[in-house]
């Protein structure tokens, strides 16, 4: 795909309007439970608030709505290494430091202790991850931004709430105990030197697999109750990725994982730091971020117009049952290949700023808060 510069610049692009919070939404989607006094909330209510998934409703301080530009305002770039910045250190992190520990002290770590230890560490990465879409999206809006997005539904926060824990507890508690061998080096020369290799791999199993069992949950009509949950939501944020009925979030959980681990065999250093990026582009790919954003880990297929951005999968839920197309998770390689991909709407090659990159907004002085 070319990279075209947009010829209107952002200037002449300016919010057209504040976006309108969904807050008391009709139906299945209303959400005002974080509205409430926090004296007020469940316990799963409150996990929510700490997981970054909702901001507490405070009528002093009340958070900024997010801009709105109109769907033919050039769409800003999230360059790819920024991502790799983010994300990387976050994932590296933990294994240098497991890798350091094991190599000075000659203490292996048990099974049992490694588990448990990245497993609290996924779940703070997640709270980061939420965080980071909810800084992003307040700052440069979101695809089709007059409508709003959707929040966690009031009807609905203990089992969001319980599938966000249950999304990290999974993988972690299944993956960690098979793959991780106390007696071998956690990190070596092959493994690090292969890692770009092995996460686009793998990225690409995962997606082969997803992308057959969601488009046959949309394709074959006995397999559609399993998938129509997720789809109420038609403008969802990061956090509806685990909105779904439980039969959807065990295969997402357990077995795509598996069938992705049996096509492409990773070690578990690799396995951990492709996890880490999967988590930020699942919770993005909810998010509706208005840029063009693509998968760090699979970029290059860009060149073959078969990345994946944002825009892809925000499209995919405004569609109904049969014509939603757009069924890849971490690319849209496979869409292209069978023919289910469909065209974008602001994100165009000719309305793509690549003069304008985006970056993730500096925290507010408390004074300038008041």
């Amino acid at each position: 795909m070319a990279t075209t510069t947009a010829t209107t610049t952002t200037a002449t692009a300016a919010p057209v309007a504040p976006a309108t919070p969904k807050v008391a939404n009709k139906g299945r989607m209303t959400a005002s439970w974080h509205t409430k006094p926090s004296s007020e909330w469940t316990f799963h209510e409150r996990s929510l608030i700490w997981l970054g998934v909702a901001t507490a409703n405070d009528p002093s301080n009340p958070a900024p709505a997010p801009p709105v530009y109109p769907k033919s305002a050039p769409v800003p770039v999230y360059p790819v290494w920024k991502m790799h910045r983010y994300i990387a250190p976050r994932a590296l992190g933990p294994l240098l430091v497991h890798h350091f520990f094991t190599q000075y002290t000659g203490i292996q770590v048990p099974v049992w202790v490694a588990t448990t230890l990245y497993l609290a560490y996924f779940i703070v990465y997640g709270t980061q991850v939420f965080a980071w879409n909810n800084a992003m999206t307040t700052k440069f809006g979101t695809f089709d931004g007059a409508a709003g997005r959707d929040g966690v539904p009031d009807v609905d926060t203990t089992s969001v709430a319980l599938g966000l824990f249950m999304v990290v507890i999974s993988r972690a508690t299944i993956a960690i105990p098979y793959l991780y061998e106390p007696s071998a080096p956690v990190l070596d020369w092959y493994t690090v030197a292969m890692l770009p290799v092995n996460c686009f791999m793998f990225a690409v199993a995962v997606d082969f697999w997803f992308y057959w069992y969601h488009r046959l949950m949309h394709e074959v009509p006995w397999l559609w109750r399993f998938h129509r949950k997720h789809h109420t939501t038609k403008h969802p944020i990061a956090a509806l990725g685990a909105f779904a009925d439980h039969e959807q979030e065990f295969f997402d959980m357990v077995g795509i994982p598996i069938l992705a681990w049996l096509s492409w065999r990773i070690n578990f250093a690799t396995w951990w730091v492709s996890t880490c990026y999967i988590l930020f582009i699942e919770a993005s790919g909810h998010s509706g971020l208005r840029g063009y954003f693509q998968n760090p880990t699979t970029w290059m297929l860009r060149y073959f117009d078969a990345e994946l951005c944002l825009e892809d999968h925000d499209i995919h839920h405004r569609q109904g049952w049969k014509k939603s197309g757009n069924y890849g998770k971490q690319t849209r390689l496979w869409d292209k290949i069978f023919g289910t991909q469909k065209p974008r709407i602001e994100g165009t090659p000719d309305n793509i700023n690549w003069d304008d990159p985006m970056d993730f907004p500096a925290p507010v002085p408390e004074e300038k808060k008041e």
